[in-house]
């Protein structure tokens, strides 16, 4: 009897599935010591206390303090980045693209403080511009400038200033002096406003409803 030549993709198993389990565990407790400390001044001790995992244990994961943090901050970024693309993939106006996007990304800043300050702590991490966010950033930039719907001369110079912008006032946000409540237009508008857009389309453009609440956003 034949059968077809298919790879057949087998469940992990449980001491598979219990490495994924701890590793998931070590990241999760990097993100939240280094958003409260930082991540120069996190220790591994630190981050295995928080984990509940046996600090010998952490070398079976991980290299060094900068491997992990490097795991967190790909695997927030990309989560991160995922949702936004996944929210702006079928708007056809750069601008709108580019603005909800950025609203998207306030809003899920606003549910979830403690990435916040782990984006804030980060900033300072040398090779920042790697992650997920700025990539995608710089890619939506230049989707305007190529588009022609503004005129700016230099995208990447552009990128780095409206990422620095939203980054400090991300930061004034966790701060409390910008309030939640209007943050996401507040940080678009300004954001488009860096760009040249005209101020009665920046009104329209950051008062169009998000495809998805904070809630539907965050899963």
């Amino acid at each position: 009897m034949m059968t077809d030549n298919l790879d057949i993709v087998e469940a992990p198993n449980r001491s598979t599935r219990h490495k994924l389990k701890t590793r998931a565990k070590l990241i999760a407790a990097a993100l939240t010591v280094m958003s409260k400390k930082g991540a120069d001044a996190a220790t591994i001790n630190d981050i295995t206390e928080t984990a509940d995992v046996g600090f010998g244990s952490f070398y079976n994961h991980f290299k060094s303090k900068e491997d992990i943090l490097e795991a967190a901050a790909n695997e927030l970024f990309e989560k991160l980045g995922a949702q936004i693309d996944a929210q702006i993939e079928s708007i056809a106006d750069p601008c709108v693209a580019l603005a909800t996007g950025v609203r998207v990304f306030t809003t899920i800043m606003i549910a979830k403080m403690e990435w916040a300050r782990f984006l804030i702590r980060l900033s300072s991490a040398r090779g920042y511009s790697k992650y997920g966010i700025y990539a995608r950033l710089f890619r939506d930039i230049q989707r305007v400038h190529d588009s022609k719907r503004l005129q700016f001369p230099d995208p990447q110079i552009a990128a780095y200033a409206v990422g620095g912008a939203i980054l400090f006032m991300t930061s004034a946000m966790v701060e409390g002096d910008i309030p939640e409540v209007d943050a996401p237009q507040r940080i678009a508008a300004m954001m488009l406003r860096m760009l040249g857009e005209k101020e009665d389309e920046i009104q329209a453009i950051v008062s169009l409803p998000l495809p998805n609440r904070a809630s539907e956003l965050l899963g």
